[in-house]
């Protein structure tokens, strides 16, 4: 007799029939070892089954986090603020945000000095420190929550980052987080015992007046970001105004500034001379900024952008310092030389101008009636009564005031002669064809005998020619400057050249 013992997972064996009862037991028990094999068998390879599926669920979860959020700062990115951005605007459309953008300026300098590792833990520091400082702002809408710790920023990449805030209530709240911010976060970092100093400019844009598109916001406050960076004290707010200023404009306005700062700046002097002796009378001084992309910039390509975007200020401050300074020198080296300086219409709206002035004369031991500060007659027009107080101010402490580009503005004879100054400047365009035109010839004339009938000096620009300057000094004018003498040249050579020059040299062609 014989049969067929089935053991689950293997093939079905033959038993001889005259088996011992004495075997059974040992094929039971190989039975039950082999069932057991395949139990465990089984479940070995379900645990690895759902191991597996679990680090790939894993895995899943790590990419959606570093989707949503920044990899060197681990705040949420832009793509998290549009997200809850939707949703937001999608349940309230109808309620009043701001997008309050936040940049970490001169951060490259970081970079070179530390090397990314070093600036990126910085970066993250920073983050971490405007989060903290938004803890009890509630205006300021939370991202997401972090060990019961609620995230606030969003970093949009780089060195900008970005606050949704409710401002339906108050409509400043931007403004106001945005100037506690750069006032409380920028304290110096200590890395590997160098400390790391930093600065936080702003922007805003408010939902909806200034766009409802994130894109839209981004870009709005970016550009009020720039204007007030440009334009410091001004209001970080975005304003349609700023659609007229081009992103070059903006800029090349911040770039000024800090070319004030970085010494990309000279100033060229042309001096004045008395046309009788040729003695040196004075020297008007003109900016030049070498600016290390665009070379070698003129006046006509930023001065006018930077009066009328408030940046002419600081600019004029580094201009006196430096006439002031050279007269000083003269005076060191026994010569004897006025310096002539132009300031514009916003020069005279700053009170501390007067301030600003007798600082610099005690500074550096100088006469306040060596500097000569010219103005146009344009910049008596906006304010007029602000202006003559800065005018007769400037006169009660010495310096020497001339009035520029004479006989080309619109000022009444009445209202100049209220006016405290001592020369009057014959624009060159009336100049250069003097001895040609009839017509240049009787306005210049006219300009002469008015000035000296209102006792004051004339200053003739433009003269390149000797027949120019004979035509001139028989019209009873006898100051004037232009190439005929010496083009502009660095200021810093001025005092050379001033022992070189020779009078009697002067050839009349």
């Amino acid at each position: 007799m014989s049969y067929r013992l089935l053991v689950p997972g293997l093939l079905s064996c033959p038993l001889a029939a005259q088996t011992s009862e004495s075997s059974l037991p040992i094929v039971s028990l190989l039975s039950g070892f082999l069932l057991l094999a395949f139990i465990y068998m089984f479940k070995l390879k379900l645990d690895i089954y759902k191991l597996q599926k679990a680090r790939t669920a894993k895995k899943g979860s790590r990419l959606g986090f570093y989707s949503l959020h920044d990899d060197i700062s681990g705040f949420p990115n832009k793509f998290f603020l549009q997200q809850q951005l939707d949703e937001l605007l999608k349940r309230a459309p109808e309620q009043h945000y701001s997008l309050l953008l936040i940049k970490i300026t001169q951060f490259d300098q970081v970079n070179k000095l530390l090397g990314h590792s070093n600036s990126n833990l910085i970066l993250a520091q920073i983050a971490q420190r405007i989060n903290d400082h938004l803890a009890g702002e509630d205006k300021a809408l939370t991202f997401e929550f972090r060990q019961q710790k609620p995230t606030r920023v969003c970093h949009l990449g780089g060195v900008d980052f970005a606050i949704w805030v409710d401002s339906d209530d108050k409509e400043h709240m931007a403004e106001y987080l945005a100037d506690t911010l750069e006032r409380a976060i920028p304290e110096p970092m200590i890395v590997h015992g160098c400390a790391v100093d930093y600065q936080l400019q702003s922007g805003i844009a408010h939902y909806p007046e200034h766009g409802t598109q994130l894109n839209e916001l981004l870009e709005r406050a970016y550009l009020a970001l720039q204007y007030h960076s440009s334009l410091q004290g001004n209001s970080q707010v975005f304003s349609t105004d700023m659609l007229h200023y081009t992103n070059d404009k903006l800029t090349l306005m911040a770039e000024l500034r800090q070319a004030i700062s970085e010494q990309q700046l000279e100033l060229y002097i042309q001096p004045q001379v008395d046309m009788r002796s040729h003695e040196v009378l004075a020297g008007e001084v003109y900016i030049r900024w070498r600016h290390p992309k665009r070379g070698l910039l003129t006046p006509d390509s930023f001065l006018a952008l930077a009066e009328e975007m408030g940046v002419i200020y600081p600019l004029t401050q580094w201009v006196l310092n430096e006439a002031v300074a050279m007269i000083a020198k003269l005076k060191q080296a026994a010569l004897v030389s006025k310096i002539a300086v132009n300031i514009s219409s916003k020069d005279l709206l700053h009170d501390e101008l007067v301030d600003a002035l007798e600082q610099l004369f005690d500074k550096y031991q100088v006469a306040p009636g060596q500097l000569i500060l010219e103005l146009k007659e344009s910049a008596l027009v906006a304010e007029p009564v602000k202006a003559m107080t800065m005018l007769q101010r400037l006169h009660q402490l010495g310096v020497e005031l001339a009035l520029d580009d004479f006989g080309t503005g619109l000022s009444s004879l009445a209202y100049i002669r209220q006016l405290p100054v001592q020369y009057v400047k014959v624009d060159c365009s009336f100049i250069s064809d003097l001895h040609k035109s009839d017509m240049n010839a009787a306005i210049t004339g006219a300009i002469i005998d008015m000035a000296r009938n209102l006792d004051l000096g004339v200053i003739a620009e433009g003269i390149e020619e000797a027949a120019v300057e004979q035509k001139l000094l028989r019209m009873g004018c006898s100051r004037g400057q232009g190439f005929f003498y010496s083009r502009p040249f660095e200021l810093s050579g001025f005092a050379v050249w001033l022992k070189q020059w020779q009078p009697d040299k002067v050839k009349l062609q």
